[in-house]
């Protein structure tokens, strides 16, 4: 009895993980398609396992009896890629399911035995490195790539670690510059770049999803700085991409990226804040010239990694950690700092209407037994954030002076002036306060900090400012402590008093 269709329905993340046109490319309607590049790239992405188990990529697999032997005596293996990938392009093409699969599978069985017979009839001349550009040279062109990838997966058949392979790859794709040989060698190198087991020889096992991300965006960049590579391989592989000569190796890097960022692992951590940083910070490493790699598709698939937890329930319980009101606007406008793409401001903006919609907003912020310097600083964090947001102009101007008004109204109600005013202390130290504050961010830049820049003046023209402040200090001493003085001024913008 035929196994039910939907048991190999593609998933969303299959969706997500392909790049454009792949699935149409890969559409094969003669044996001959089979060993298309798109053909090879959709067998890497469901045949992973079984190629990681052997060190073995698509390309040698479709080229090699032995591998196709043992791929067809692995049970169902291949029967159920077959019948998924047959659903996943009669989707595509808008063609029956079952005549896709039925026809793909007779397709799969005649390119099988072209291969077998080949290689009874017709076996691969063996190569070396350095014989393989001149025995492509020999062939004529319809031969090349067909019995050119035959030779080259018997060669390397004999290396069974991928790094082992990845090297000896890059020897034979030096040999081959400039020659009609090239382009095979660098396409099958950049395959070794979708399998993961190869990169974590390579680069080393990340801690963490967002640091194999990022190495695959300095490859990508050709920027690898070759710290952290115990031997050239890497470097040499950046150093191609740098001088475009691995157009396949770095579109491979490019797809594997995109592979890792559909998946459902956290790229930093569980928390959400966390999550939601290495995604902002990712974001801003994947522009290149003011496009990010892989295109659009990159950016959609950050910005759904952030919907999970940037979702009227995940933003709702990330404020409600935050007991105190100022602490839960800071945490909102944190979080819609980090936002990636339109989705999720957009559900950010839905907290920003309801915190800045109430009327009471003013006097709920002030309220409270906090100290005040602390919920002025955080209220001039609020603002600053405020100002450089996405929010619209209106939206923006609104919250700004709800959060202007709350800072005056809790320096009237703190009477923080006029503790310092009390203090037995003289107009140096009272001036240095108010300085001090300033320069730990305390007020709002505008009428908040200008009328705390006036008073630190008034307290400067006292004649006992200076003599104060100076105290004993002669010499070098006395010019470090003005040159001081004068700079820390000069950077909050208070000028002398005339």
């Amino acid at each position: 009895m035929e196994r039910p269709l939907a048991m190999s329905t593609p998933t969303k993340e299959d969706l997500d993980s392909i790049a454009d046109g792949v699935i149409e490319q890969s559409y094969c309607a003669t044996v001959d398609d089979l060993f298309k590049p798109a053909s090879c790239d959709i067998i890497g992405r469901y045949l992973g396992n079984f190629l990681n188990q052997l060190v073995i990529t698509p390309t040698e697999l479709v080229h090699s009896a032995k591998y196709q032997k043992r791929l067809h005596d692995a049970g169902r293996t291949m029967l159920n890629v077959v019948d998924k990938v047959g659903t996943f392009q009669a989707r595509v093409k808008g063609e029956s399911p079952t005549t896709r699969i039925r026809d793909l599978h007779t397709l799969v069985s005649d390119a099988s035995r072209k291969v077998w017979d080949d290689d009874r009839d017709h076996p691969a001349p063996a190569i070396k490195p350095e014989t393989f550009a001149d025995a492509i040279d020999k062939l004529a062109p319809t031969e090349r790539s067909y019995l050119g990838y035959r030779m080259l997966a018997e060669y390397l058949s004999q290396f069974k670690v991928w790094k082992e392979k990845i090297e000896t790859l890059l020897k034979i794709l030096t040999l081959c510059e400039g020659r009609a040989a090239y382009d095979m060698v660098e396409f099958q190198l950049g395959e070794t770049f979708r399998r993961e087991p190869a990169l974590d020889q390579l680069l080393g096992m990340p801690e963490y999803q967002e640091t194999r991300c990022n190495q695959l965006i300095d490859l990508w960049k050709g920027c690898w700085n070759g710290e952290d590579d115990p031997s050239p391989t890497v470097s040499q592989v950046a150093a191609l991409i740098a001088a475009n000569k691995a157009p396949t190796v770095k579109a491979a890097i490019e797809s594997t990226l995109l592979r890792m960022l559909s998946g459902k692992a956290p790229l930093r951590s569980a928390s959400p804040r966390l999550e939601l940083q290495a995604v902002f910070e990712l974001a801003r490493r994947i522009f290149v010239d003011q496009m990010p790699i892989g295109g659009v598709k990159t950016l959609a698939l950050l910005e759904k990694r952030q919907t999970r937890h940037l979702n009227a329930e995940g933003i709702t319980d990330i404020l409600r950690e935050e007991r105190v009101l100022v602490d839960r606007l800071l945490a909102l406008t944190e979080l819609a700092g980090l936002a990636v793409g339109q989705s999720s401001r957009a559900i950010l903006q839905t907290f920003f209407d309801h915190y800045f919609g109430d009327r009471d907003l003013v006097p709920r912020l002030i309220s409270g037994q906090e100290q005040p310097v602390p919920k002025l600083q955080t209220l001039t964090q609020i603002h600053r954030a405020l100002k450089g947001s996405w929010l619209a102009d209106d939206d923006k101007a609104r919250a700004m002076t709800a959060i202007e008004t709350a800072q005056a109204e809790l320096l009237k109600r703190s009477r923080l002036f006029e503790q310092i005013e009390k203090k037995g202390e003289g107009p140096s130290q009272k001036a240095l306060t108010l300085i001090e504050l300033c320069r730990k961010g305390t007020f709002i830049e505008g009428a908040n900090l200008d009328s705390v820049r006036l008073m630190a003046q008034n307290y400067m023209r006292d004649p006992q400012f200076l003599p104060d402040y100076i105290g004993t200090a002669e010499g070098d001493e006395r010019q470090r402590k003005m040159a001081l003085l004068t700079r820390t001024l000069a950077t909050l913008g208070i000028p002398w008093p005339a």
